[in-house]
């Protein structure tokens, strides 16, 4: 159920993640921006799971065709971050419109976005660190945490601006329960072995092509 309060001990199991409902009316490249900001904001006193998001297939309040996302397989790029930015981070949305694909490639997209998320269930629903809130001028990032299970962390990174950018990301593993060594693979690649600082953080490039993501998992 959805319930727009805090009544998780009487039957609610979300609440709003915390969006305004005229910003799905913007261009669709700040909606993804924003999409970003409202789940670092909202997940500081709960869990991903526990809060709600919105995706605007169609058009909602709003925006015209520069606000939505059909017709689906125009905008595949974007709806693949749309998906990515929440799916990733751990938050269920409300997807509005009349379909989820309109065609195969749009389905292989929605369908392989999903096995990601449900092959990586138990660590995105796990908790966040906050790392670096979305300003739509850099890279941002968020990694999620948990030392009880096999995938100790998960990190999201997202890169809104229209060039490649490369940085050296210091990831804090402290709340993995990592205490020596970590084993670092970029989309499920081979794993890297990185030693950690004594604050328990290691140092791990990064390279995000223009408008896109990638994500690594933490063993």
């Amino acid at each position: 159920m959805r319930v727009p309060d805090y009544y998780f001990l009487s039957g609610s199991n979300e609440c709003g993640m915390g969006y305004r409902e005229v910003n799905w009316s913007l261009p669709r490249i700040q909606q993804q921006i924003h999409t970003r900001q409202n789940i670092f904001d909202g997940t500081w006193e709960k869990t991903p799971s526990m809060g709600w998001m919105f995706v605007p297939l169609t058009q909602y309040h709003g925006g015209g065709d520069a606000a939505t996302i059909e017709p689906l397989n125009q905008h595949l790029d974007h709806y693949e971050i749309m998906l990515a930015a929440n799916l990733l981070f751990g938050v269920q949305a409300v997807y509005r419109g009349i379909r989820l694909y309109d065609g195969e490639k749009t389905k292989e997209m929605v369908s392989r976005m999903v096995a990601l998320y449900k092959k990586y269930r138990h660590i995105l629903e796990s908790d966040l660190i906050h790392l670096r809130r979305a300003n739509g001028r850099t890279i941002d990032y968020m990694l999620h945490s948990n030392p009880k299970l096999p995938e100790k962390g998960f990190l999201s990174v997202f890169n809104p601006t229209p060039k490649s950018i490369t940085e050296v990301i210091e990831l804090p593993l402290y709340y993995t329960g990592l205490t020596d060594t970590a084993e670092i693979s970029q989309r499920d690649n081979l794993s890297t072995t990185y030693r950690l600082d004594r604050d328990y953080c290691v140092e791990l490039p990064v390279t995000v092509p223009a408008t896109s993501y990638t994500w690594f998992v933490v063993r």
